[in-house]
């Protein structure tokens, strides 16, 4: 079959392969306002500020940001996007040479964030006047942030890595860009600004009911639960807990899973009768609290 050049023989050509078993389309993910949704605004609206950070490593508590990007979008009560208030991007100076790994990742140089400043009363006002933040590993995002700007500290956070079932959607695996291909599209770089793009484009991919994976995630972030720190558990039953999802804080130097209000008796019965741990420590979690 022959197509001849042109939009629609291209379309039609992408088409013939996306049928193929063998094959598969990717196309470039495009500008953010193209997600928002024709539908009209069911309930309240509320500003989402989608962020991504590139630091100088991986210690989110020692790193030094060198990019910075957020997109403050309106989000309806059923996970629609209905407008995009604001987008912004910026490069920070962080006072010491980047590392080699770092720039191969991002493509971020010391020549081009040399002299460059955050500007903390802006960069504050915008973040702090979102209803939540949300970032693919709140984790490491939020405590670089807010050791940057402590006036944004005590902002509520979601984290579409840990409060997207991800696996029960189909997916394998949680990597931002792994992610996105799986939905058909693809991005260039690692860089904040991209990064967010990204993450936009997975949170308005529908579920098989039809909701966005943004109206799940909101909706959990706003549930309360309860981190519960298996202390003074012995070495040999670590696989036992693994196997449970509990993962090791090198901190705390404990085990710790967070689960559902309704789920913490049974998890303390698991603790005491299979591992022998009778006093775990029990911390109730907002999304204030969480990935601190």
């Amino acid at each position: 079959m022959e197509y001849q050049n042109g939009t629609a023989s291209l379309e039609a050509a992408l088409s013939l392969c996306a049928q193929q078993p063998d094959l598969r389309v990717l196309r470039r993910v495009g500008p953010i306002d193209r997600l928002v949704s024709d539908r009209p605004a069911r309930g309240d609206v509320r500003r989402i500020g989608v962020v991504d950070t590139e630091a100088t490593s991986t210690n989110a508590h020692t790193a030094e940001l060198i990019d910075i990007a957020v997109a403050v979008l309106l989000v309806d009560a059923g996970g629609e996007i209905v407008g995009v208030e604001r987008t912004l991007q910026s490069l920070r100076d962080p006072g010491a040479p980047i590392p080699a790994e770092v720039v191969k990742l991002t493509g971020i140089t010391d020549e081009m964030v040399a002299g460059r400043i955050l500007t903390h009363e802006k960069w504050t006002r915008l973040l702090s006047g979102c209803d939540i933040l949300v970032a693919h590993n709140a984790s490491y995002d939020a405590p670089i942030i807010e050791r940057l700007l402590p006036e944004v500290a005590g902002q509520a956070w979601a984290c579409s890595m840990r409060q997207i079932g991800w696996l029960d959607h189909g997916f394998d695996g949680a990597k931002l860009g792994h992610l996105l291909m799986q939905i058909g599209r693809f991005n260039n770089g690692h860089r904040a600004a991209a990064d967010v793009i990204t993450l936009c484009h997975l949170l308005v991919h529908r579920d098989l009911h039809g909701r966005t994976l943004m109206g799940e995630l909101l909706e959990k972030a706003g549930r309360d639960t309860v981190r519960i720190d298996a202390k003074g558990t012995d070495f040999a039953v670590k696989d036992r807990l693994r196997e449970r999802r509990y993962r090791w804080d090198p901190a705390g130097k404990a085990w710790w899973i967070e689960v559902c209000e309704d789920e913490v008796n049974e998890e303390r019965r698991w603790l005491e009768f299979e591992i022998g741990c009778r006093n775990p420590v029990m911390t109730v979690m907002t999304a204030c609290t969480r990935f601190r």
